[in-house]
């Protein structure tokens, strides 16, 4: 049985945000059976051992199956639909997802999580008054670029989603305070509401955050 160490009892706001919610959603999105180690954000239980025995950072999330112990979101979810047999087993298709996904994480990312850090976190350090609309036209970029490079396709690799919608997706959600940034991007607009309407990761959205309770349900 697969468990994926995940958090409970955090602010409101981050419903949709912790990256935890990237790994159930793989798991809904496959099908697979899975426990959840609830820890208490709260009281920083994720930075205690067990969570700190597979995550060297003490970071959320992190997944063991079997003997399989993991960390990262990245490679959580790639391993995920690899190990499930949903990867494409051509070099040249694998390669294509996987640059996606790398894109989602090391291109989009660091913009948008910028964003929800000097929106909601950072609105009193100085120097925001330049940053914060410094951003704002980079993610504009990326998100020029990105609807370029998507043309007329459902998500990013083709019509068939796959790991690297999962995390593209909630990589741009750190934006999603600010929905004035997707206003000029209709079809990544419309490319989040399509990810979000997937009952998978309704059901994800709907376990995240729960806590201990649900397991006693």
């Amino acid at each position: 049985m697969i468990t994926v160490y995940g958090s409970y009892n955090f602010p409101p706001f981050l419903k949709g945000i912790v990256r935890d919610l990237r790994v159930y959603w793989a798991l809904e999105e496959l099908n697979l059976p899975y426990d959840i180690h609830w820890m208490d954000s709260s009281k920083g239980e994720h930075r205690e051992n067990p969570n700190r025995l597979i995550n060297p950072f003490g970071k959320i999330p992190s997944m063991v199956d079997g003997a399989q112990r993991m960390f990262e979101t990245g490679a959580i979810v790639l391993y995920l639909y690899e190990n499930a047999g949903k990867a494409p087993q051509d070099a040249h298709a694998r390669a294509e997802v996987n640059q996606w996904c790398f894109a989602a994480l090391n291109t989009v990312e660091p913009v948008f999580l910028d964003i929800f850090r000097w929106g909601l976190f950072w609105k009193d350090k100085p120097g925001r008054e330049w940053r914060y609309p410094e951003l704002l036209g980079f993610a504009d970029e990326r998100l020029t670029d990105l609807a370029r490079a998507m043309g007329e396709k459902h998500y990013l690799v083709g019509n068939a989603f796959g790991p690297a919608d999962i995390l593209m997706a909630t990589v741009l959600d750190f934006a999603g305070h600010e929905p004035g940034i997707f206003e000029k991007h209709a079809a990544i607009r419309d490319y989040r509401e399509r990810c979000h309407a997937r009952p998978a990761y309704q059901r994800a959205l709907a376990k995240q955050g729960v806590g201990p309770q649900a397991n006693a349900a």
